[in-house]
């Protein structure tokens, strides 16, 4: 019984990684995107300006 609670906190704390460690891929894809349209938004208005 021990070591199906000892498994069970280890289960538990890869679980909570995983999920921080995708919560990070995710958020950092959407920064990303979001940062891109904004450059290329960027962009064009400069070269309405010129």
């Amino acid at each position: 019984m021990e070591n199906y609670k000892q498994s069970k906190k280890a289960r538990y704390a890869a679980s909570v990684i995983y999920l921080m460690v995708l919560a990070f891929l995710v958020i950092g894809t959407l920064l990303s995107k979001d940062n891109k349209l904004e450059a290329s938004s960027q962009q064009e208005k400069q070269a309405v300006i010129k």
